[in-house]
């Protein structure tokens, strides 16, 4: 799905997300965004991708940010690029590579305070 602007001004190209819901826990998701972005400063490789990965617990999963529970956020920017279009669709391969990651199924779904409780 497309990502609309989460990298503001330094973003160039589209930005891909990806949300995986859990499978007992409806309103439990992983949103993990990637898109790709200039840097100044680096004249060989002006360009990199920044992945967003976003954890979250919200009480309706048809609007999450209006009935967030809890949320959790990192960021880290891989690899840099010569181009613009380099980056973009390096960021495109990450956002596809990650529908076939099953490391995602080892959050359990809670918010910290919640797994405390049990």
């Amino acid at each position: 799905m497309r990502g609309g602007e989460p990298g503001g001004d330094y973003q160039v190209g589209d930005a891909f997300s990806v949300r995986f819901r859990h499978g007992d826990r409806p309103g439990a998701m992983i949103t993990q965004t990637t898109y790709a972005m200039s840097i100044a400063g680096d004249r060989e490789r002006p360009f990199l991708v920044r992945v967003e990965i976003e954890w979250l617990v919200c009480g309706d999963p048809e609007d999450p940010g209006a009935t967030e529970r809890w949320s959790d956020r990192h960021s880290y920017d891989a690899q840099s690029y010569r181009t613009a279009a380099e980056a973009e669709r390096a960021a495109r391969r990450l956002a596809d590579e990650a529908l076939s990651d099953d490391s995602w199924l080892t959050w359990d779904g809670l918010a910290p305070w919640e797994r405390d409780e049990n």
